[in-house]
């Protein structure tokens, strides 16, 4: 699975972690405490767990441990960040305590978003495949609202046509004042209404900037959004 705390991403399935675009490298070891911390998070995991987990029925000297979690701090670049993502708790172990960023939707091997959402304040980039809009949880973009449910609605991306499906939300989802009832077909400049939330439909084109940036005012919460399709998205 790819998870991805502000600048950092990390896939358990490939064993790679980066910060931004760059490719970190972790020892195995280090590899293993980042995981295992992330497993926990928020929670803090003891050092006699950590010890068993990586060392089980081997003894280590005391130091081994405040030696790996600085090797660790050190390849993410963790001294930069105020608070850091690793935090420690003295006499008891350490802690992973960043939240997820689900709706920073481009990948760090560059995928770029294939279309977004454009609302009277925001914009929501979509990414190829499968794109899930919610409240709260993992895996999805999260689009603050009262009126949105915690998993509401899919959007699929495909070249060979996009599709929107609700999830059983409260509220309902809607293309041009139609409630959605099953996959549905969409197309660019299509109105889509999630809950009280309504967006204009973009796809990107090959002549668009890939430029991204963060919008933090939105109530969204932190999106990345398609500089160049806010540039041509049409008048309000």
């Amino acid at each position: 699975m790819r998870l991805q705390f502000d600048t950092l991403t990390f896939d358990s399935d490939t064993r790679q972690i980066w910060l931004g675009n760059t490719e970190v490298r972790l020892s195995p070891k280090s590899f293993e405490l980042l995981a295992l911390l992330i497993d926990h998070r928020p929670n803090a995991v003891s050092k006699a767990d950590i010890h068993a987990r990586l060392w089980p029925g081997t003894h280590v000297s005391e130091s081994s441990l405040p030696s790996l979690v600085s090797e660790l701090r050190e390849a993410i670049k963790d001294h930069r960040r105020k608070p850091g993502l690793v935090r420690t708790l003295h006499g008891f172990g350490y802690a992973f305590q960043a939240e997820r960023s689900p709706a920073s939707r481009q990948s760090a091997h560059g995928t770029e978003p294939s279309a977004c959402l454009l609302g009277s304040t925001d914009e929501v980039a979509l990414m190829p495949g499968e794109n899930i809009l919610g409240r709260e949880g993992d895996g999805i973009i999260l689009v603050r609202s009262s009126t949105v449910s915690r998993r509401h609605a899919r959007i699929v991306i495909d070249g060979q046509g996009s599709t929107i499906e609700d999830l059983g939300s409260k509220n309902g989802t809607y293309v041009n004042d139609r409630r959605v009832h099953g996959p549905t077909p969409v197309a660019d400049g299509d109105h889509i209404r999630v809950g009280s939330l309504i967006f204009t439909l973009r796809m990107a084109t090959r002549a668009q900037s890939t430029e991204t940036h963060v919008s933090r005012d939105s109530p969204l919460g932190n999106v990345i959004t398609p500089t160049a399709s806010r540039r041509s998205s049409p008048s309000r």
